[in-house]
């Protein structure tokens, strides 16, 4: 690598330690290119500042905008004939890892900090009339703004039926969802409606702690029928936290076994981040 490596601003020791690595695999990213980082911006479609707010640990990006940056860096890297220090699916397994972080209870049974200066993502009782930290705020108005129209609306049902032949696609539900799981679709919807951003977050939490490999196929796929990508992709990236190598290699063949190929990557991907 003969980029042209600088020095960073130390990472606040208030972020957590997902998203410092998060942080840390952009910075590297960044080293392995002489561009500056204006023109790694304007070539990935944003502002200098929101770049350098993701190189800061100020902002999580987007997963297209990491798309986008690592398009222009490793195009750049190949016509140099040099390599990279990560790969695509690396990069987005460790965004969501810290997007998790930012969300739900540590392994340590901390609470993450949004922020220096912000305030704690769950305040204790007597702090509980205290508004949400500036990022929970920031992704509810984002939400409400696209759902606002239904937000008090009925949750949507569960669907029943494949929505494309199973030849086109290896990701949809091909039976109804049980009781239990139609109950958890529904409390799913209410949140993202309603912007509850954290309430999503803990109850895909919850559900990877106690998921068994078996059980994943169907779940995976009754979230994307819902309409539920953005939980079925913290699923994939959750559900190896804690699990040793042998529960992994179950997933990862539980998944092989309903032809869902490239959720057993991501399983991967997200595996190889976490040991």
């Amino acid at each position: 690598m003969t980029g042209r490596t600088q020095r960073w601003r130390e990472i606040p020791s208030e972020r957590s330690p997902a998203l410092g690595k998060f942080v840390t695999a952009m910075r590297d990213l960044k080293d392995c290119t002489p561009l500056t980082q204006e023109r790694v911006a304007d070539a990935s479609g944003l502002a200098a500042s929101t770049y350098s707010s993701y190189l800061n640990g100020a902002r999580l990006p987007k997963e297209k905008d990491i798309r986008a940056i690592y398009a222009v860096i490793s195009e750049d890297v190949r016509l140099r004939s040099e390599t990279l220090t990560s790969s695509l699916d690396e990069l987005i397994a460790l965004r969501g890892r810290a997007s998790l972080c930012m969300s739900c209870p540590q392994r340590g049974g901390g609470t993450p900090l949004p922020g220096p200066g912000s305030p704690s993502a769950e305040a204790p009782a007597s702090e509980r009339g205290r508004p949400a930290p500036r990022f929970v705020r920031r992704l509810a108005r984002k939400r409400v703004h696209i759902h606002g129209s239904r937000r008090r609306t009925a949750a949507m049902p569960p669907r029943t039926e494949v929505p494309v032949p199973p030849a086109e696609g290896d990701r949809h539900l091909t039976a109804a969802a049980s009781p239990a799981l139609s109950t958890e679709l529904a409390l799913l919807h209410r949140h993202q409606t309603a912007g509850r951003v954290r309430d999503t977050y803990m109850l895909v939490w919850d559900r990877a702690r106690k998921i068994t490999p078996e059980a994943l196929p169907e779940v995976l796929a009754a979230y994307r029928a819902s309409g539920l990508e953005e939980a079925a992709e913290a699923l994939l990236r959750t559900v190896v936290v804690e699990r040793d190598v042998k529960a992994v290699l179950n997933i990862v063949a539980a998944l092989h076994d309903g032809h869902q190929y490239a959720d057993a990557q991501t399983i991967l991907a997200a595996a190889r981040t976490d040991r």
